[in-house]
């Protein structure tokens, strides 16, 4: 009689699959370099994903990647853009508003919940996870974010009380 079978289980949150993938290119170190994030092996998340080179003035910040799903439909070209350009009120915005905490904690971060898309109210979830050339400083973010419209009819909370309309 055979062992038991293991079902192979595709993880469900777009955020934990990308840890992993981060998890892996760290190989055994505290942060992984950009050199060590690998699209391929991220495949269809890569979408979702993006990457930033922090500047020591983190306003100074600039995005070096930002996959089809994150682009701010105001920038008409990616030009490696500031990370303070982006539009208020976009899954970009909401993804990246925390990379000041996740440096100086020097850590992974994961953030969610409500907020606005392009004046569609949403559920979000994105993670920030560090990124060192040396190992010592951290000088760039990799991340990942994903939403879902809220419909009409659905009561999460009154956005108006928490000044996301």
């Amino acid at each position: 009689m055979d062992g038991p079978v293991k079902a192979t289980v595709r993880e469900q949150r777009l955020t934990m699959r990308v840890l992993a993938q981060w998890r892996a290119f760290a190989e055994g170190n505290d942060f992984p370099r950009r050199s060590q994030i690998d699209a391929q092996r991220i495949g269809a998340d890569w979408a979702n994903c993006l990457m930033i080179d922090l500047d020591p003035d983190l306003a100074r910040s600039r995005f070096s990647f930002v996959g089809d799903h994150l682009r701010d439909p105001s920038w008409p070209i990616f030009e490696r853009q500031y990370v303070t350009d982006c539009l208020e009120n976009t899954l970009l915005h909401l993804a990246t508003s925390y990379i000041d905490r996740v440096v100086s904690r020097r850590t992974v971060i994961s953030a969610g919940g409500t907020g606005i898309h392009l004046g569609t109210p949403i559920i979000y979830r994105s993670i920030l996870m560090p990124l060192s050339e040396g190992g010592d400083r951290i000088d760039g973010i990799f991340g990942a974010a994903n939403y879902r419209e809220i419909p009409g009819g659905e009561s999460v909370h009154d956005l108006q009380e928490h000044g996301l309309s």
